[in-house]
C-alpha cells in the first residue's frame, strides 16, 4: 500500500507551504504530485494528476489538502474520485475530513455526488427554458449563419469545372474550407474529381443499355 500526496499550485496563491503543512499532519508520503495551474490550460494542463492516477494501485491512498485542489470544478472532482475508487485507491481530504476509507467518508461523497447531479440536472433544465424562451421570441440560437458572398456561384462554377483550385476559390470568396465547401454543397456544386466520375457514370450507362 502506498501512500501519496497531491498538491496543485495557483498563479494567485503560489504559496507551497499552506498545502505542504496540511499535507505534513499525515507525513510518510511515497511520493507528492505537485501541479501548477496554468491560465485557459484546464485539466489538461494537469500532468502530475494524470501521473498519479496511472501509479494508483489497489490499497494506495491519495491525500490533499483541500476538493479544489483535486478538481477545477465539482465535475472533474468527482470524475477523479470515480478514477481513484475505479483503482480500489482511497482518497483523503484533510480540510474537509473526508477519508473514503471510512464509511462516514463514503456517505459525505455519496452526498456530494447527489447534489453535483441534481445541480447539473436544474443547470441543463435551465438552459433547455431559456433556449426555448429565446426561440419563442424569434431569437436565434447557436452561431449566425455565414453569409454568401457575392459572385460565389461563379466562384464555384470555376472550381466545380476544374478551372480554379480549391485553395484559390477560397482565397476569391474569402470562406473557411469548412463553409467554403458547405455553402458549395448547399448549391450543388461539387469537386471536379466528383463531377467527372459521375459524368462518367452517366456516359457508361448508355453504352450498357445497348450491349444488352
Amino acid at each position: 500500500m502506498a501512500r501519496y500526496g497531491y498538491m496543485l499550485l495557483d498563479p494567485a496563491d503560489p504559496d507551497v507551504s499552506r498545502q505542504a503543512m496540511q499535507l505534513d499532519t499525515i507525513g510518510g508520503y511515497d511520493r507528492i504530485f505537485v501541479d501548477q495551474r496554468r491560465s485557459g490550460a484546464g485539466t489538461g494542463g494537469r500532468i502530475q494528476r494524470k501521473k498519479m492516477l496511472t501509479t494508483l494501485a489497489p490499497g494506495d491512498v491519495v491525500y490533499v489538502a483541500a476538493a479544489d485542489r483535486l478538481g477545477d470544478n465539482m465535475r472533474d472532482f468527482l470524475k477523479v474520485v470515480r478514477l481513484i475508487n475505479s483503482g480500489e485507491a482511497d482518497l483523503v481530504i484533510l480540510q474537509e475530513n473526508v477519508d473514503t476509507r471510512d464509511p462516514s467518508g463514503r456517505a459525505a461523497l455519496r452526498l456530494l455526488k447527489s447534489v453535483a447531479n441534481i445541480d447539473f440536472h436544474f443547470q441543463s433544465q435551465r438552459k433547455k427554458s431559456g433556449i426555448e424562451t429565446a426561440r419563442r421570441r424569434g431569437r436565434r440560437i447557436g452561431r449566425p449563419p455565414v453569409p454568401i458572398p457575392p459572385g460565389f456561384r461563379d466562384i464555384c462554377r470555376q472550381w466545380s469545372e476544374g478551372r480554379i483550385g480549391g485553395t484559390e476559390a477560397m482565397r476569391r470568396s474569402g470562406l473557411r474550407s469548412t463553409s467554403f465547401y458547405k455553402k458549395a454543397r448547399e448549391l450543388g456544386f461539387v469537386a471536379p474529381s466528383k463531377r467527372l466520375r459521375q459524368e462518367s457514370k452517366d456516359s457508361e450507362a448508355p453504352a450498357k443499355c445497348k450491349l444488352k
